[in-house]
């Protein structure tokens, strides 16, 4: 699942992701992303941080209390630098990867690859 505010972005992995196999969902905003994910159980989530109505630290945080989500990976991937000793000092909100944007497809695909054991 894709967690993106900007539409450009996510057009872009949408078409990446899917040319290699992938399957995509889209949530544009916090809300939305924790209305779908208990439903659907993404296998994996691309978050961004800077996100309206809940922005990404909020959705990790409710993602990884609920026993339904706090198994699924979350990638972070944001403009804002210097944020990841955040996700690795807080309990219960550890990330299973962080990406700083300007980032390319082909870094984002390694990193789910790498997470989801594909080759």
């Amino acid at each position: 699942m894709i967690v993106e505010d900007d539409k450009d972005i996510v057009d872009v992995l949408t078409i990446a992701l899917k040319s290699r196999g992938y399957e995509t969902s889209v949530a544009y905003d916090g809300q939305q992303a924790l209305e779908v994910i208990p439903k659907f159980k993404p296998d994996l989530v691309l978050l961004d941080l800077m996100i309206p109505k809940v922005d990404g630290n909020g959705v990790n945080l409710k993602l990884k209390e609920s026993p339904e989500t706090k198994d699924i990976p979350v990638i972070v991937v944001t403009g804002r630098g210097n944020l990841k000793e955040l996700f690795n000092i807080r309990e219960g909100v550890t990330v299973a990867g962080y990406l700083e944007k300007p980032v390319t497809i082909k870094l984002i695909v390694a990193k789910i690859e790498e997470i989801l054991g594909k080759k």
